[in-house]
C-alpha cells in the first residue's frame, strides 16, 4: 500500500488508487499521516474535523470515520487505537513524504555529484502538486503541509547546487528564471540564477538579476538583500577568480569538509538507532542557510531522563558539521545538578575556543556576552547547550546571528525561547528499541526468541537509557541469557535495581529531576505513583493530596515541566496526566520509602472515593437520580464536579475513567475496602451499559462479588446481583436476568432494605416484556411505579413505568401505549432525564405510527433527534430506526431502506441481536415494497428469523416470521409462506 501527501491526498493498493470517501474521512486520514506511526489524540482529531463547532458525539463520530477508513483501506491494522487516540501505520517507503526525505538524505551522502543528482531527481519526482493539495487549509494539516513544501524547495535548491557544480549552467536558466518569479524572496535561488548566468558567460545578466532581486526585496519586503547575496554581487562585479568552476568533486557542495574552527562536540555514538523523524526535524530547521540579520535557528530537545536528549543533540550536531563549517561549540549546563553551571564560565571557555587569548577574555559577564556574539556574527557556528536549567541561564549563551544555530537540551520545557522549534522525546518505538538492543550487543541476541526480545524492550519501557544498560549488561556478563534478564526485570519491585551498569543507572537519572522539585510536588509525584490507572485528571491529583484544585493544578504543571509526568491528552478540553512506565516505578518506590503505609492507603482511598463521587454525578445526570444507598465515603464531590469542563455530559467524561474504574475495583479489593469495591463496580454500571463495555462489567462484578461475599456484606451482594441482571439483560439473556434480579429482591427483603427492594422491583417488567408475559409486565410496572413514586424516587418510577407503555404497544393497544408514554416523556422532560426522553420518544413515535398519527410521530422523533447523541450509540440506533419507520409509513421505501440499513450497521457494530432483530423486521417490509431482488430479500429474512430465535423474544420472532412469509408470497412460494405464517401465529399465541 502507498500513501501520497505530496500533492492531493491519495492511497494506492496493488497499484490502484482508492476512493477515500467523505471530505471528513479524508481530513482524518490526512491528520494521521501528518504523524505516521505516532498516535493523534481523539480531541485533536475532533478539532481537525469540526473546529469549535464540535457535535457532542464528536469522539464517537471519529470512531465511525476510523471504521469507514479501515474498510476503505482493506486492512484494519493500518489504523489502530493507541492510548487516547489513533495512529496510522505506514513504513517509510510506503509514505511518499518519508520516502522523499530518505531519498534526499541518500543524495546528500552520495559518493558522486552524478549519483546525488539522480537521487535528488527521484525524490522530486514524487511530488504531484503542493503538499495535501485541497485540504492544506485545515489547521491541523497546514503546518505539516507548509513544512513539506518548504522541504521540497530546499531539496530543489540542493539539486540545483549539484547541477551548477556539474557545469549545467545553461540548462538551469529557464528553470531558475521561473523559480525566482514564483519564489521572489528565496535569495538562494537568485544566487543560483546569478551563478548560472555568470558561468554561462552572461556576467551583465547576472548583475541585472541581482538588481531584480534587490528591487523585489526592497519594494515588497522593505529589506536589503542578505550578506551572502551581496557578497556574491561584489564577487561578480570584480570578476573574482574564486567563482571559476572547478572540477566536480566526489561529494555535493554542502558536504565539503569544514574549515578549521572550534570542535568541542563529544563523539557521536557508533550504534545510534531510532529517532529518525526527530533527527530529520532538527536538520530541517538547522540545515537551511540564514542571513546574518535574521534570528538564529534554535531547536530545543526536551524529555524525561533517559530518553536520549544528549545523544540525539550530539548526533544531529555531527551530521550538521558541513552546514556550520566555522565550528561547533558544546557545553554541559548541569541544569539538573545541585549547582548548575554559571553562563559566565561557559562564555569564557567558548571565547578561548574561538581564539580569544585567555588574557583578553573580559571579567564582566555582560562584556563576555557582547564579545561572544561579536565573534559569532560573521561565522557559521553551531552551539550545543546540554542539560539547560531555564531560559535565564541560556540567555547570555544564545547566538544572535542568523548565520549560527543552536541545539538546547533540557528536562524542562523551555517555552520562553521565542521562535525555537521544539522536539520532545519519549519512549522509542518497539522497532527502534529492538534495533538499539541488537546494535549494542553484537551477536549476543542470536539465541533469543522474538518474544523474549519484545519482552525485554517492553520491560525497559522503550527507554533508550534502560535499553543501553540492558545491552551493556548482556555484553559484560556472557553467562547471562536474555530470559534471565527478562526474569529479573519482571519483578516490578526491583526493576530499577536491575537497570544499573557502572555509572549508568535509570534510578539516578530520574532522581536528578525529583530532587529539583518542591516538597509538595515531590509528595504528589509519590502518591500518584500508587495509582493503578494508566492516566488521570486534575481531580485525582487533588484527592491524592486532599487539597484544592488550584493547588493540585500548579503542582501537576511543575511535574509536567520537568517531564516527570506527561499530558497524555486533552479529551473534551480536560487534561489527562500519566507516567512513563519506569518513572511510575520510581514514583512508587519513593512512596514506599518516604510515605508510611497508612498515608499511602489513605491517598489511594481518597482518589477512589473521588472516582466514586464522579460516578454518582454521572449517574444522576444520566438517569435523573441516584437509586441505591451509599455506604462508602466519597471524596469532596463538589470539587470533583467543579473540575469537570462545562457543557459536556458527565457520562461522556466518565468514559475517560473506564480503565480507572476496572483497576479501581481491583485496587479497592487489595486494600480490603469491600464497600468501596462493590460501590465502584456498581457505580460503573451506567457507563458499562451505555457504551457496551460488557467484559469490563463482568470483571468488576466478579471481583466485587467475591469481596462482598468474603465480607458477608448482603446489601453489596444484592446490589451487585441487580447489576448482573442488567448485564444479562443487555446480553439478551432474559431468563437468567430475571433469576438474579429475583435473588436480589430476596436478599434486600431479608435485610429490610426497602429502597434496594424497590429498585429490584422496578427492573422486573424489563425482563417480563421480552418473555411475552405482557400482562405480568403491566402489573409489575404499575406496582413499581406507584411504590417508587410514593417513596420519592420519581426518576426510577418513570423508568419502570416505561415498560407498561411498551407492553401495551406489543399487546396491540397503541392508544393505551400513547397515553402512558406521553405521561412518561412529560415527566422525563420535567426532570431532564435525557436517557428516558430518548428511549420513550422512540417508543411513543412507534405507538403513534401504529395509530396512523404520522405528524405526531414525526414530532416525537424530532425530539428524539435532539437528545439521541447524548445517550451514546444506542441513541443513534433509535434515531436511524425511527426515521426509517417514518419513511416506511409514508411509503418512501428507498429512504426507509437507507435509514434502516444505517440502523442495521449500528446494531451490528454494537453486537446487539435485539436491535438487529428490531430493525430487520421493518427492513423486510421496506425491501418487499422497494422492488428489491426477492431472492436476496428472502435470504435476509431467513437470517432475521435466526437472529430473532437466538434471543427468545416472541414478539419480534412473530413479526420477523410474518415479514418472511410476505416475501415468500411475493416470490410465489405459497407453501413456504404458509409455513412461516403458521409458525408466526403459534409464537404470537405464546404472548399474553
Amino acid at each position: 500500500m502507498k500513501f501520497g501527501v505530496l500533492g492531493p491526498l491519495a492511497v494506492w493498493r496493488a497499484g490502484a488508487q482508492l476512493e477515500l470517501g467523505t471530505p471528513k474521512g479524508r481530513v482524518l486520514l490526512a491528520v494521521l499521516l501528518c504523524r505516521p506511526g505516532r498516535p493523534v489524540a481523539d480531541d485533536a482529531l475532533a478539532d481537525a474535523l469540526w473546529g469549535e463547532d464540535q457535535p457532542k458525539s464528536a469522539v464517537k463520530n471519529v470512531q465511525t470515520y476510523v471504521h469507514r477508513l479501515r474498510q476503505i483501506l482493506g486492512d484494519p491494522n493500518r489504523i489502530t487505537r493507541a492510548d487516547t487516540g489513533y495512529l496510522v501505520r505506514a513504513d517509510r517507503d510506503e509514505l511518499d513524504a518519508t520516502h522523499f526525505a530518505d531519498l534526499a538524505a541518500a543524495a546528500r551522502a552520495a559518493g558522486s555529484p552524478e549519483h546525488a543528482r539522480d537521487l535528488f531527481d527521484e525524490a522530486l519526482r514524487l511530488w504531484r502538486g503542493p503538499a495535501f493539495a485541497g485540504i492544506a487549509d485545515v489547521p491541523a494539516v497546514a503546518l505539516e503541509a507548509a513544512r513539506l513544501d518548504e522541504l521540497r524547495l530546499g531539496v530543489l535548491e540542493e539539486r540545483i547546487d549539484v547541477d551548477l557544480r556539474l557545469g549545467r549552467h545553461n540548462e538551469l536558466l529557464g528553470e531558475l528564471t521561473a523559480l525566482t518569479t514564483e519564489h521572489p524572496f528565496r535569495e538562494r535561488m537568485w544566487a543560483q540564477l546569478m551563478l548560472a548566468l555568470y558561468h554561462g558567460g552572461r556576467r551583465a545578466d547576472a548583475l541585472r538579476a541581482y538588481r531584480q532581486a534587490r528591487d523585489v526585496l526592497v519594494e515588497e519586503a522593505g529589506l536589503e538583500p542578505g550578506r551572502a547575496l551581496r557578497n556574491l554581487h561584489q564577487t561578480i562585479l570584480g570578476d573574482d577568480s574564486a567563482l571559476d568552476p572547478g572540477p566536480a568533486t566526489d561529494v555535493p557542495e554542502h558536504r565539503t569538509a569544514p574549515t578549521a574552527g572550534p570542535r568541542m562536540l563529544p563523539p557521536a555514538l557508533g550504534d545510534f538507532t531510532g529517532q529518525r523523524a526527530d533527527l530529520a526535524a532538527i536538520e530541517a530547521v538547522l540545515g537551511t542557510n540564514r542571513a546574518g540579520d535574521e534570528p538564529a535557528a534554535v531547536v530545543t530537545v526536551s524529555g524525561p531522563g533517559g530518553t536520549g536528549k544528549t545523544t540525539l543533540a550530539v548526533q544531529a550536531a555531527h551530521r550538521l558539521r558541513s552546514a556550520y563549517p566555522d565550528g561547533q561549540l558544546f557545553a554541559v549546563l548541569a541544569g539538573t545538578r545541585a549547582q548548575p553551571v554559571e553562563p559566565a564560565g561557559v562564555l569564557g571557555r567558548f571565547l578561548r575556543a574561538l581564539g580569544v587569548p585567555a588574557t583578553a577574555v573580559p571579567d564582566d559577564p555582560d562584556e563576555r556576552t557582547d564579545l561572544y556574539r561579536a565573534m559569532l556574527a560573521e561565522r557559521r557556528i553551531l552551539v550545543v547547550l546540554d542539560d539547560a536549567l531555564d531560559e535565564r541561564q541560556l540567555a547570555p549563551l544564545m547566538p544572535a546571528s542568523g548565520t549560527c544555530g543552536a541545539i538546547v537540551t533540557g528536562r524542562v520545557r523551555l517555552g520562553g525561547l521565542g521562535g525555537a522549534s521544539r522536539v520532545e522525546l519519549g519512549e522509542m518505538s518497539e522497532e527502534d528499541g529492538l534495533a538499539l538492543l541488537r546494535n549494542s550487543t553484537d551477536d549476543r541476541l542470536a539465541s533469543a526468541t522474538e518474544v523474549e526480545l519484545t519482552d525485554l524492550v517492553r520491560l525497559c519501557a522503550r527507554l533508550p537509557l534502560a535499553l543501553r544498560i540492558v545491552g551493556s549488561l548482556l555484553m559484560s556478563r556472557p553467562h547471562w541469557r536474555v530470559p534471565d534478564l527478562v526474569s529479573r526485570l519482571e519483578d516490578e519491585q526491583h526493576r530499577l535495581d536491575a537497570l544499573r551498569y557502572r555509572d549508568l543507572e535509570v534510578r539516578a537519572s530520574f532522581g536528578l529531576s525529583y530532587a529539583g522539585l518542591g516538597s509538595a510536588a515531590r509528595r504528589l509525584f509519590r502518591l500518584l505513583g500508587l495509582l493503578e490507572a494508566p492516566d488521570f485528571p486534575l481531580w485525582a491529583a487533588a484527592a491524592a493530596l486532599d487539597t484544592e484544585l488550584r493547588t493540585a493544578q500548579d503542582l501537576l504543571d511543575e511535574l509536567v515541566d520537568v517531564h516527570l509526568l506527561d499530558v497524555t491528552g486533552t479529551p473534551n478540553g480536560q487534561a489527562r496526566y500519566g507516567f512513563h512506565d519506569l518513572i511510575r516505578a520510581y514514583a512508587r518506590e519513593r512512596a514506599e520509602v518516604e510515605e508510611p503505609v497508612p498515608a499511602r492507603h489513605a491517598a489511594v482511598v481518597r482518589v477512589l472515593g473521588a472516582l466514586l463521587a464522579f460516578t454518582d454525578i454521572a449517574d444522576r445526570d444520566h438517569m435523573g437520580q441516584n437509586m441505591f444507598q451509599r455506604d462508602a465515603a466519597r471524596w469532596r464531590p463538589e470539587r470533583v464536579e467543579a473540575s469537570l469542563p462545562p457543557g459536556i455530559p458527565p457520562m461522556t467524561l466518565l468514559d475517560q475513567e473506564r480503565i480507572a474504574l476496572v483497576v479501581g475495583v481491583r485496587q479497592a479489593a487489595e486494600l480490603g475496602g469491600h464497600e468501596l469495591c462493590w460501590e465502584l463496580a456498581v457505580g460503573g454500571q451506567a457507563l458499562f451499559e451505555t457504551e457496551r463495555y460488557f467484559d469490563d462489567w463482568q470483571e468488576c462484578y466478579e471481583k466485587a462479588m467475591a469481596m462482598a461475599k468474603a465480607a458477608g456484606h448482603v446489601r453489596g451482594q444484592a446490589r451487585l446481583l441487580i447489576s448482573m441482571a442488567g448485564l444479562r439483560y443487555l446480553r439478551r439473556r432474559y431468563g437468567p436476568a430475571e433469576e438474579v434480579n429475583t435473588e436480589a429482591m430476596r436478599l434486600f427483603e431479608r435485610i429490610g432494605d426497602r429502597r434496594g427492594y424497590l429498585e429490584a422491583l422496578s427492573n422486573a417488567p424489563f425482563f417480563l416484556v421480552p418473555n411475552g408475559r405482557l400482562t405480568e409486565a403491566i402489573a409489575a410496572g404499575f406496582e413499581a411505579y406507584e411504590r417508587l413514586e410514593a417513596s420519592g424516587q420519581a426518576a426510577a418510577a418513570l423508568h419502570a413505568y416505561s415498560q407498561v407503555g411498551l407492553a401495551h404497544l406489543q399487546a396491540g393497544r397503541p392508544a393505551a401505549a400513547v397515553e402512558v408514554l406521553t405521561e412518561i416523556v412529560a415527566g422525563a422532560r420535567k426532570q431532564g432525564i435525557r436517557t428516558l426522553i430518548a428511549r420513550d420518544t422512540y417508543w411513543l413515535g412507534h405507538a403513534q405510527l401504529a395509530l396512523g398519527q404520522h405528524d405526531e410521530a414525526a414530532e416525537s422523533f424530532a425530539e428524539l433527534a435532539a437528545c439521541a447523541e447524548a445517550i451514546g450509540t444506542s441513541g443513534m440506533f433509535y434515531l436511524a430506526h425511527a426515521q426509517g419507520c417514518l419513511h416506511l409509513a409514508h411509503g418512501e421505501y428507498a429512504d426507509a431502506r437507507r435509514c434502516l440499513l444505517d440502523g442495521l450497521e449500528i446494531a451490528r457494530a454494537l453486537h446487539d441481536p435485539l436491535f438487529e432483530s428490531r430493525v430487520l423486521v421493518d427492513l423486510l417490509d421496506a425491501r418487499l415494497h422497494d422492488g428489491d431482488d426477492l431472492r436476496s430479500a428472502i435470504g435476509l429474512g431467513e437470517h432475521a428469523v435466526e437472529v430473532a430465535r437466538g434471543i427468545n423474544y416472541p414478539y419480534l420472532l412473530a413479526g420477523t416470521l410474518n415479514g418472511l412469509a410476505g416475501l415468500y408470497r411475493a416470490a410465489g412460494d405459497d407453501e413456504a409462506a404458509a409455513r412461516a405464517a403458521v409458525e408466526a401465529a403459534a409464537v404470537a399465541a405464546e404472548i399474553h
